[in-house]
């Protein structure tokens, strides 16, 4: 798992440590995050988790050329659930790396959607369980990292020196994030995020 958080690294640095002939940009995003646990198990679920709506956001790097492009991000992520009836909420909160390829289909005039793809590693500040006002420390009980894909689009404005773009994101989780899991048990982060940025 630690292999996969070097790769992604490296990737994020190789995908904006290109020759400067190529268009490079550098930027911040922000916006909504939507987070829902995957979750199974040869047992019953005592429960069904609902979506946990968050802040996500950071720093993005770009570069490309025509319709190509590759992107990495550095972003803090809320992954989670919840489940209303009784307050429960998890709150996991990542560093979350998104490597990710952009493709540009329109080459000219201001607004120009975009398609991206991609995958993602994570690393796991802290985990808690809160149910009310009763706060419980969970990041011993989880694995710290965290990987999978994700996929989006987009539109992008260009304007002189400037670029506003707003985009929406679904990130798929593919590891079990629960340490020495009983026979069964599984669950996985996935993710709605709805994000604006500007890049210069």
């Amino acid at each position: 798992m630690k292999r996969l958080g070097v790769v992604l690294l490296a990737a994020a640095i190789a995908a904006v440590a290109v020759p400067s002939s190529l268009e490079a940009e550098i930027g911040v995003k922000g916006g909504f995050s939507l987070a829902k646990f995957t979750q199974t198990s040869d047992l019953p679920l005592p429960f069904a988790w609902e979506g946990l709506p968050f802040f996500a956001g950071g720093i993005s790097f770009e570069n490309g050329v025509r319709h190509l492009g590759f992107e990495a991000d550095f972003l803090y992520v809320r992954m989670g659930g919840r489940y209303e009836p009784a307050e429960l909420e998890y709150r996991f909160d990542y560093v979350q790396i998104p490597v990710l390829v952009k493709l540009d289909p329109v080459l000219y005039g201001p607004v120009r959607p975009f398609f991206v793809a991609g995958g993602y590693g994570a690393y796991l500040i802290k985990a808690q369980g809160v149910m009310g006002v009763e706060e419980a420390n969970l990041t011993g009980d989880h694995e710290r990292l965290d990987f999978g894909i994700v996929g989006g689009a987009g539109l992008a404005l260009k304007l002189s020196g400037v670029t506003l773009s707003v985009e929406g994101r679904y990130n798929l989780g593919a590891m079990n994030i629960i340490k020495g899991p009983a026979p069964g048990d599984s669950m996985k982060n996935s993710c709605w995020m709805a994000l604006a940025g500007l890049s210069f």
